[in-house]
Formats: structure tokens, sequence, C-alpha cells
């Protein structure tokens, strides 16, 4: 599990996920930390799309940019207007 980029605790609200394999957790709709993706399949300021496996979580919004990330662990600020299932 990767921590939070800057270290410092977040304010608002939290929302975790276990969707098959993946693990998300939502601070608010500032932050987004994924553990276990398999890649990233697009990223720009205003998208992102991460290969999950079995489908893809996409992300949209406006300064997304990824703070950390780990063979299979990822952390994404921006402000967050849109998460995505495709299957």
């Amino acid at each position: 599990m990767i921590k939070k980029g800057d270290g410092r605790k977040s304010e608002g609200t939290v929302f975790g996920a276990h969707i098959g394999a993946v693990h998300m957790e939502i601070s608010g709709n500032r932050e987004l930390i994924l553990e276990g993706s398999r890649g990233i399949l697009e990223y720009n300021d205003g998208s992102v799309r991460i290969n999950a496996g079995k489908y893809i979580v996409a992300l949209r919004g406006r300064g997304l940019h990824i703070v950390s990330m780990t063979e299979s662990d990822l952390v994404i600020n921006g402000f967050i207007t849109l998460i995505e299932y495709i299957i």
C-alpha cells in the first residue's frame, strides 16, 4: 500500500471500494488511491484510464496528475469529476 503523496491528513469524505483484485480509496473529489492496477492506458491532465484486469477504471477531471506510482499502486490528485468502470 502506498500513502498519500504529501503525507498530510486528508479532510473530507473518504470512500473505499474493493472491485475484483483492485482496491480504491477516494478522498473527496481531489485524490484517488488505487491498489492493484496493471498499468496506465491513457494519461493527461483531463483523463486517466487504468488497466484493472477484467475492466478499465476511467477518471475524468481537471488538473489530474499522478503523484506516485509503483508496479501495482498509484495515487492521482486533481479535481475528479467522473469515475467510470468499463467492462
